[in-house]
């Protein structure tokens, strides 16, 4: 089966946004940085909307996607709400930052936002659940994407705590985020490679050494580094950021291979 690029791409970007607004949400409880909510909830927007623009090349017809979403029904339809949902949460929370607005309202509509991330990172997976294709039907799938989504945003976070400077709490806290993301990242897509064969077919060494050193152990390990070490944390952020992007678009590409080679067994070509 071809791979989907621009639903790889997709699905990587907004991911990353939506978890990057979820370490936002986090913060507007702890309240540990000065800085960083204002450009990290427009960054979030940024890579939702950038995200966006990815999923509608993949159609041949773009002027036809309002044509879909006037339908609503499971998949494209509700990506797209949760994603504009989360988008508009994004904004007002960016304005709430700026007019110094008070803590009990941003902490409302953080925890709105981290509820919206965590949906549309798992429906991004669970919208290619079907049981004519059994390397994809299965929950391991939307969780693989949300754990992998989840090691980008943190990274993506502790990224912008390190370059704004924030003090030792706010990175230290960052790095443990992303190690907690890493780690989500690397159990959840293990869960799924064993489940769609990916950990052990053909396409094994490429998932080991992408999706789960990359994309899981590599983040965790730095993550942990920024945690004790938070005066080398911009070093080990862009690392940690790297490895997780590398972890999350393999992942979504193989995605596809598994369906094939899976297919393949019986002799069939999709």
């Amino acid at each position: 089966m071809e791979i989907q690029w621009s639903l790889v791409s997709f699905t990587a970007l907004a991911g990353a946004g939506a978890w990057l607004f979820f370490c936002v949400g986090v913060d507007a409880f702890v309240q540990r940085t000065n800085k960083a909510a204002f450009p990290a909830s427009l960054l979030a927007v940024v890579l939702l909307a950038l995200g966006g623009l990815c999923s509608v090349t993949h159609l041949s017809h773009p002027d036809r996607m309002l044509g879909a979403l006037a339908h609503p029904a499971p998949g494209i339809f509700l990506e797209a709400l949760l994603l504009g949902l989360l988008a508009v949460v994004a904004i007002v929370f960016a304005v709430l930052v700026k007019r110094q607005a008070g803590a009990g309202v941003r902490k409302a509509l953080a925890l709105v936002g981290m509820v919206l991330a965590l949906a549309f990172t798992f429906s991004c997976g669970s919208s290619y659940l079907m049981a004519s294709q059994a390397a994809w039907n299965t929950p391991t799938l939307p969780l693989a994407y949300l754990g992998t989504a989840a090691a980008s945003g943190t990274a993506v976070w502790a990224v912008l705590t390190a370059v704004l400077k924030e003090d030792v709490a706010a990175v230290r806290l960052s790095g443990w985020e992303v190690l907690v993301g890493g780690a989500a990242a690397l159990v959840l897509s293990a869960a799924y490679g064993f489940v769609s064969g990916m950990a052990v077919g053909e396409q094994a060494l490429l998932f080991w050494a992408a999706v789960a050193v990359c994309g899981g152990a590599l983040p965790m390990v730095c993550g942990w580094v920024m945690a004790k070490h938070p005066d080398k944390g911009l070093a080990y952020a862009v690392v940690a950021l790297v490895g997780a992007l590398v972890g999350s678009v393999a992942l979504r590409a193989l995605m596809w291979l598994a369906g094939s080679a899976l297919m393949s067994l019986f002799g069939v070509s999709i």
